[in-house]
């Protein structure tokens, strides 16, 4: 491939249910790497994860959380690892490798500085070092640039919160205390700023981590890091990494320092970067980067787990993934409306106390339609029932939940508005069995 590539590596929140089934009976390069990555986690009392993602029936992300923290973490560092090896295995050589946060230590793997059990000690020694953390922080999305968001904190008078990732140039991610981050939720939404809590157990990027640095580093004793084989830049050091770093400390560091993802992004297209790969689940990163330069080509090869080997056969051959775009037909499938603005969506009706009667899977979907459709501004025959609200039709995952928080107050669910996973219900089809589920449970 002559194009410049970037594989992107993504962080904690790249799991999707059934990931790499696909591509495992195509890749013996998938069951070869997790069986590799068992073996170093049975030295650290972790159960197999080979089991969890590829053996099993696809395991749901609650299902996921329910066991050790390591495990779901070892899935994500696993995907992004085996996803850089399939590719390498088909001859693509990348221009640059860039992690974010939790996926420096994936891009460090892929890039020879660690060995894959190296790479799965410092995933568990990370996820020990931060245990004390767990529930004392959070994490939000605010649909607006990093200035904006700091007069936001400014505003509220909050030097608990600190900006902790910039991921495109209307989204920044905020990192604080819980009941801080909840008050800067009710200032954004009054201010009509999009605003997404995140499922993550504490404030990562935050200095009241500091203490963190420290013992992930003393738990990292032992491991001596290897010369660089591809070129990696750090969107937290804002710089290429080199042999002379000290790369344990580095991606340490990366726990209490900001993430300025759309820095590196900039700084890699304007040094020619031409295609940005996903090295993982879903496409967060690869949707970030859309944002930040438009009209790079991304591919995302994991983000439809029914077309995996096309995925990363388009990966191969440095082909953009197609999304919709915008017509006047009112047939056709739709673009969405610039991600991270404000979504628009109807006056909510005041929830019932209980789930709605039962109804058919078809009146379901018709609701679901109507709802999407005038949220969206999208023709309702573009909403079927299998369509991938994402890979599709391009709907963004934050406008995702803020819809099916929409879904909780229109079906009287008891689902705790924001709980919703976006990934577990990636169709509308998906949505409505939810609900129908529910309902049996309540009726």
């Amino acid at each position: 491939m002559s194009a410049r590539t970037v594989l992107l590596f993504p962080g904690l929140g790249a799991y999707s249910t059934g990931m790499l089934r696909q591509a495992a009976g195509e890749h013996p390069e998938v069951a070869r790497t997790f069986a590799e990555l068992d073996r170093a986690a049975a030295e650290h009392g972790v159960p197999s994860v080979a089991q969890a993602v590829l053996r099993d029936e696809p395991r749901p992300i609650r299902e996921m959380l329910a066991l050790p923290t390591e495990v779901l973490q070892l899935a994500i560092f696993g995907a992004s690892v085996v996803t850089h090896r399939v590719l390498a295995a088909a001859g693509l050589r990348p221009y640059a490798l860039l992690g974010h946060s939790f996926g420096e230590m994936a891009a460090l793997v892929a890039a020879g500085a660690f060995s894959l059990a190296e790479g799965v000690h410092l995933v568990c020694a990370r996820a020990e070092a931060l245990s004390d953390w767990e529930g004392r922080g959070a994490m939000a999305a605010i649909g607006a640039n990093e200035a904006v968001a700091r007069h936001l904190i400014g505003a509220m008078d909050e030097p608990d919160l600190a900006v902790g990732c910039l991921n495109a140039p209307r989204q920044t991610v905020i990192s604080g205390p819980v009941e801080a981050i909840d008050r800067a939720g009710q200032v954004a939404k009054a201010l009509e700023l999009f605003y997404a809590k995140l499922h993550l157990p504490y404030a990562s990027h935050h200095p009241s981590a500091r203490p963190a640095v420290a013992r992930f580093v003393g738990l990292m004793a032992g491991i001596e890091q290897k010369p660089l084989e591809h070129r990696v830049y750090s969107p937290v050091h804002g710089r290429w990494y080199t042999d002379a770093d000290d790369l344990k400390f580095a991606i340490a560091e990366c726990m209490v320092l900001p993430v300025r993802f759309t820095d590196a992004v900039r700084d890699l297209h304007s040094s020619g970067a031409t295609v940005f790969v996903e090295s993982g689940a879903l496409n967060a990163l690869t949707r970030c980067v859309e944002l930040t330069v438009p009209g790079v080509r991304t591919v995302a090869p994991l983000l439809d787990p029914a077309d995996e080997t096309g995925g990363l056969r388009r990966a191969l051959a440095g082909e953009a993934d197609v999304r919709p775009q915008r017509t006047d037909t009112a047939s056709a499938v739709v673009a969405p409306v610039a991600p991270l603005a404000p979504v628009e969506i109807p006056a909510a009706r005041e929830p019932e106390a209980v789930v709605a009667p039962m109804m058919g899977k078809d009146a379901v979907l018709a609701k679901l339609r109507a709802l999407y459709a005038a949220a969206l501004e999208y023709p309702e025959d573009a909403l079927t029932e299998k369509a991938l609200l994402e890979a599709e039709l391009g709907v963004d995952s934050l406008k995702q939940t803020a819809l099916l928080s929409r879904v909780v107050e229109e079906f009287g669910l008891p689902d705790r508005p924001g709980e919703l996973r976006v990934w577990e219900l990636p169709s509308l089809g998906a949505i409505a069995d939810h609900v129908m589920g529910v309902e049996r449970v309540l009726s």
